[in-house]
């Protein structure tokens, strides 16, 4: 915490606009997170644990289309008798919902990991905005890109990335 307060003390306090006493900042979401080492480094993780999901999914999605497959030829061969055409049209449902429940839990875990990487992000980025309002004395830290205009000197996306790739460093640094 010591670390990156050292740094506030270098940065400008140019950039806080005041208006009717109230101290305005923003902060452009989408150059933050091409700013930022953290960021990206939160993006890679999600795009590799992406690709392992996956990789798992086509794997056993594989075995089980090869099941179904193998169960359709089976039924449409003729050579059944009725009782075994009955369970193997059950174990073809059973096969077919259990694809389905795969993709539906995929889905389910990817979104679980993406939002709570996305929370990490939100949550650092917001202490380094507390920390720069601090040193800067800013009230009020919006985002650049839900203004229709702004001036580019209360643009602080910069020094948040800065901030914000120390904090997670030394967050790091305490695991």
């Amino acid at each position: 915490m010591k670390g990156f307060l050292k740094t506030f003390l270098v940065l400008s306090t140019a950039g806080v606009v005041t208006s009717y006493g109230l101290e305005f900042v923003c902060v452009n979401g989408d150059e933050l997170i091409k700013e930022s080492r953290y960021a990206q480094k939160l993006k890679q993780e999600v795009a590799k644990k992406r690709e392992e999901m996956l990789k798992q999914f086509r794997e056993r999605a594989k075995e089980l289309v090869t099941k179904i497959r193998q169960i359709q030829t089976e039924l449409n061969s003729g050579m059944l008798s009725k009782d075994a055409k009955e369970e193997k049209q059950k174990e073809l449902v059973k096969l077919q919902q259990e694809l389905q429940m795969l993709q539906f839990t995929l889905q389910q875990e990817a979104q679980k990991y993406i939002t709570a990487q996305l929370q990490k992000l939100d949550k650092l980025t917001k202490s380094a905005l507390k920390a720069l309002a601090k040193v800067k004395g800013f009230k009020v830290a919006y985002d650049c890109n839900a203004l229709l205009y702004y001036d580019p000197s209360i643009d602080i996306t910069d020094e948040v990335a800065k901030i914000l790739d120390q904090l997670a460093q030394e967050e790091e640094g305490q695991k």
